[in-house]
């Protein structure tokens, strides 16, 4: 990758206050115009990453790069950022115009020129005509587009938000996603956005970074993250999961709940032990004896778009199904499982192995055809 293509670029950035070590060894390479994600629980570093890319916080270790210049030691107010907080930040006792005009003041930017940009970043939020409105009479979803204007309005490289949509309600949070995407694409701007929301994440972004206790455990596409996933860390924490203890029999082959199946893994020593993830959408419901194994009903539940549904096979391995299906509880079903829905994932395996590991049965394949 060409570094004049890249936005941001963290090189070995480690953070440590006094013995505790909060980011270890991150590398991260961001492109001009991409929406990126930072997931993970609370704690495991990704506010610190987003305040150390914004330049209020400085790395203990490591360099920071944006738009191909390094900018490690170089203040937050000198750098082309800017940041959405999750309160926003607003000053209640001004209007919107007044918000939005505020970095443009400090910097002594002539009246005529900032009116021009105001105006034109209220557009860009689909705010028109609400300059004069004092804070407190607007929104929350109101309130969350002017602070994104008071970042806009100073013409960043990168835009960072820091879990902005956490403080609005379930339909609004909705359509702010909808919007904040749709902005994204439209401006071409670098996004950095920071959610311990993995339905969220997967929505909004062009790749995911997944942190656990300071290091990224696994980064991709949200398709990447979501079907292949490196362990069970990532499997649990990105949608629901049914993992289950299995055996490599061969490439392609493993074995679980007493039976073998198909996949689409290879390059694991036969005889391994491993953990299979199947998402329960995956799982398909037959008639008994008809699928790969038998199972009884336990619970169902209405969930909207699809049926929830906890059934036990004969070893009494717990299994979620999410079917349009109706079942009755205590009915006996069979379990249909494709090869491509069986996801293998070795006990401590790094990214890089599992790339690696990936590449090569992949371009086997590929020599195949």
């Amino acid at each position: 990758m060409s570094e004049a293509l890249l936005s941001v670029e963290l090189k070995n950035v480690s953070k440590h206050f006094d013995d505790q070590m909060v980011l270890k060894n991150i590398d991260m390479e961001l492109e001009q115009g991409q929406f990126y994600t930072l997931l993970g629980p609370s704690g495991c570093g990704k506010t610190t990453i987003l305040r150390i890319i914004a330049g209020f916080t400085k790395a203990s270790e490591g360099t920071v790069s944006i738009q191909g210049k390094e900018v490690t030691d170089i203040p937050a107010n000198k750098r082309k950022v800017n940041t959405v907080f999750q309160d926003y930040a607003l000053f209640p006792h001004m209007t919107v115009f007044d918000n939005i005009a505020f970095g443009l003041s400090v910097k002594k930017v002539d009246k005529q020129t900032i009116k021009e940009k105001v105006l034109a970043a209220l557009k860009q939020v689909r705010l028109e005509g609400y300059q004069d409105r004092n804070i407190n009479e607007m929104s929350g979803g109101q309130k969350q587009r002017v602070a994104i204007a008071r970042a806009l309005v100073n013409e960043p490289d990168v835009l960072l938000l820091d879990e902005p949509l956490s403080a609005l309600d379930l339909k609004l949070r909705t359509d702010m996603q909808y919007e904040l995407r749709e902005l994204q694409k439209r401006l071409g701007i670098t996004f950095v956005f920071v959610t311990h929301d993995q339905e969220e994440a997967l929505a909004m972004s062009d790749w995911i970074f997944v942190m656990d206790k300071g290091e990224i455990v696994q980064s991709g596409t949200p398709s990447d993250i979501y079907d292949e996933p490196i362990n069970r860390y990532v499997a649990d924490f990105i949608g629901e999961s049914n993992i289950i203890d299995a055996t490599m029999i061969d490439d392609y082959r493993v074995e679980f709940v007493g039976h073998e199946f198909d996949c689409e893994d290879a390059g694991i020593p036969k005889g391994e032990a491993v953990e299979v993830v199947i998402r329960p959408e995956d799982v398909r419901i037959t008639a008994p004896n008809q699928g790969q194994i038998n199972a009884t009903v336990d619970t169902m539940l209405f969930r909207g778009m699809f049926n929830e549904i906890i059934a036990y096979d004969d070893d009494q391995n717990e299994w979620m199904i999410h079917t349009t299906e109706k079942v009755e509880i205590g009915q006996k079903i069979g379990l249909q499982i494709g090869p491509n829905e069986i996801h293998v994932m070795r006990f401590n395996e790094t990214e890089e192995e599992f790339d690696a590991r990936l590449e090569q049965y992949e371009g086997d394949d590929d020599e195949e055809e």
